[in-house]
């Protein structure tokens, strides 16, 4: 929803409105990843992804180029996604693919991310004094 929030910003009325709410939707998520048993990593990995192939498989209105594309071919020079839409598909499916690949390599190779972050395996517990973590 985010990636079609900015790739189609001009055609919102209340663009703070849309904004805030999915910025509060998305710290609701994040927030219920802290709680034991969550896996906060699930939540980021499922927006990161959502995100960017939100970029990539979005269908994008154009409404001026539909009314175009009842003219003659040679009239029809204007394409119908601007630069900024193009260089977001190009950076998102280099993204995906790359952290589609690294997770399965990682997978593959039996790592555990947290071996490499020292304060990453807060992001899916933090401990308090009601629960404790487990941090194997």
């Amino acid at each position: 929803m985010l990636s079609e929030l900015l790739t189609n910003w001009t055609i919102y009325a209340n663009k703070a409105a849309a904004l805030t709410t999915l910025v509060i939707i998305i710290l609701i998520n994040l927030a219920v990843g802290i709680l034991p048993h969550v896996d906060n990593f699930a939540h980021i990995g499922g927006f990161l992804t959502g995100f960017l192939l939100g970029f990539v498989l979005l269908l994008r209105p154009q409404f001026a180029w539909q009314e175009r594309r009842h003219l003659p071919v040679e009239a029809r020079t204007k394409s119908k996604y601007t630069v900024f839409q193009y260089v977001f598909w190009v950076l998102s499916v280099i993204f995906v693919i790359a952290g589609f690949t690294v997770g399965l390599i990682m997978l593959f190779k039996g790592e555990n991310g947290n071996d490499h972050c020292s304060w990453c395996h807060y992001l899916s517990c933090v401990p308090t004094s009601r629960w404790h973590c487990n941090n194997r």
